[in-house]
């Protein structure tokens, strides 16, 4: 449905918020059955063969007879035991929520045109207000998200009323962050609708959780949540922006800028202060926003990592010594596979210190455009060095990682220090194909100018057979310093992506024997 909006001819709050909802009526339906698609078989909560659900009713008993269950054991329960029943408990109310949410999509859709310009609050029909009241006694609510859009979620203190000081305190600090942030919307109509000088606390409260729990199951989520904030508060978003102007890095409002200097004063001692900081210095010194944006969030992501140094673009190397440099080698490699054409290009270039000298990495993506669904591309990793002014070819990796289905080739994706003289070259490959959706990182090692495979493992992986998703699980990793030794060890943390990152277990992989020997479990791509 298209929408033209008139200011000043449609008087009353009640007009305003119907039309919205119209415009979106199709989205919201489209959004819905997006958010049923969430379902599990978990529990049985319904039926695998043809999605359908269960009643509502029978859900909301499930999650109240667990509730009083699990009040029942915990007395006593050591903090391990009481995670277990956290754990299935939030397994057990994402599946139902996605249930309910299917169920319950009619009146979901038209919530927000009971709101009532006389008494400033939605005003449900009787049969919509008996559903909600059933919803309330399993402690769930319909959370308006802005754009006409209305969600059923648990309430704030939902886990927290329950579990108490059950847990460890890991997870009681974690949840009563997510239970204080969400009393209120943090974000609707694409802009904050918190201020900044909220959304600057908040992010200091991720990095004081990340700082007190380093080793904590939930860090990534932490993390997740610290770097959203942070870029949030210093850019904002599309409708509520710090600049007045996106293209003109001398924009940045007065308000901000004044936000921004008494952050630094009270919190200098602070990871975020220092972001901050850096980032006031470069407004007043990079050329675009572009770059600005690009190295602000490279210091946000490795605001918690050990960091490989960086670089901004050499002058005296580019992309066109970096095509000569290759070309002999090039030159020999055959342009087709299996009589398809292959489709050669330099995709990325990042300049960077390691064990004191100067490298640029290229990569290229090798994609098979015409080769269907089996075709499997690549991405190829050149490294080039520095040498008292002279640029050479160091190492390279040909088929190096990545890849996908219909030809597609992956992307290089990140660097990451693997120990004190090894950097970490991430390349990312997936598919999506026939209800299967599996992504993954290929890591490669670059020490003492070589080139070799570090570790590969699945980085998420969900199956919808179009009755609902089957099944959706994560693995986030990252690089531990281990003292006394050069190589770091992995760290992985897998877990439930139903409804939202569920952490559920932590493995921990040292470099033994010169390798990563990961788990078979967290390598296998379905393909």
């Amino acid at each position: 449905m298209n929408c033209t909006f008139f200011r000043g001819l449609l008087p009353g709050l009640l007009c305003s918020i119907v039309l919205l909802a119209a415009c979106h009526e199709g989205n919201k339906k489209t959004s819905n059955k997006q958010t049923t698609a969430k379902a599990a078989n978990a529990d049985s909560l319904h039926n695998k063969s043809n999605g359908e659900f269960l009643p509502t009713k029978t859900y909301v008993e499930g999650i109240v007879s667990r509730r009083k269950a699990i009040a029942q054991q915990l007395p006593g329960i050591s903090p391990e035991a009481a995670v277990k029943l956290y754990n299935s408990l939030v397994l057990y109310v994402d599946t139902a929520l996605a249930g309910i949410s299917a169920n319950e999509s009619v009146w979901l859709d038209k919530y927000v045109n009971y709101y009532s310009e006389e008494k400033k609050k939605i005003v449900p029909p009787d049969s919509v207000q008996r559903a909600v009241d059933l919803l309330a006694t399993a402690g769930i609510e319909p959370w308006g998200i802005g754009e006409g859009y209305t969600e059923l979620r648990t309430v704030p203190v939902f886990y927290t009323q329950l579990f108490k000081t059950s847990l460890p305190a890991d997870y009681r600090s974690y949840l009563q962050l997510n239970a204080d942030e969400d009393t209120v919307l943090y974000s609707a109509d694409a802009g904050l609708s918190v201020s900044f000088n909220q959304v600057g606390l908040r992010t200091l409260n991720w990095e004081q959780f990340l700082e007190a729990y380093p080793n904590s199951i939930l860090s990534g989520n932490a993390k997740e949540n610290f770097e959203r904030y942070c870029e949030d508060y210093l850019f904002g978003e599309d409708n509520t922006p710090s600049f007045e102007n996106w293209q003109e890095i001398g924009s940045l409002n007065q308000e901000n800028k004044e936000e921004y200097l008494s952050f630094v004063q009270k919190h200098g001692n602070t990871r975020t202060a220092a972001i901050v900081k850096l980032f006031l210095e470069k407004v007043g010194t990079e050329k675009s926003m572009d770059n600005l944006k690009q190295d602000i969030r490279k210091e946000i992501k490795q605001a918690f990592a050990e960091h490989v140094a960086l670089l901004p673009a050499q002058a005296d190397f580019g992309p066109a010594q970096v095509e000569q440099l290759t070309k002999s080698v090039y030159d020999t490699v055959p342009d087709e596979v299996a009589d398809n054409k292959v489709s050669r290009a330099l995709d990325s270039m990042q300049y960077f210190r390691h064990d004191g000298n100067t490298y640029c990495l290229a990569a290229f993506r090798n994609e098979i455009k015409d080769g269907g669904a089996p075709a499997a591309g690549w991405v190829d990793i050149w490294i080039f060095k520095n040498s008292n002014g002279s640029w050479q070819h160091t190492a390279h990796l040909l088929n190096a990682g990545g890849g996908g289905m219909y030809g597609s080739s992956g992307y290089f994706s990140d660097l990451v220090k693997l120990g004190s003289h090894s950097t970490g070259i991430v390349i990312s490959g997936g598919i999506t194909h026939m209800g299967s959706n599996v992504f993954w990182d290929d890591v490669l090692a670059f020490s003492n100018d070589k080139l070799s495979s570090a570790f590969s493992l699945v980085r998420d992986n969900a199956y919808d057979n179009g009755a609902g998703t089957q099944h959706c699980s994560y693995n986030r990793w990252q690089m531990q310093p281990v003292a006394q030794e050069e190589n770091y060890r992995l760290v992985i943390i897998a877990g439930s992506c139903l409804n939202g990152n569920l952490p559920l277990e932590k493995t921990i992989v040292p470099f033994k024997n010169g390798a990563y020997n990961i788990p078979d479990k967290f390598k296998d791509r379905g393909i």
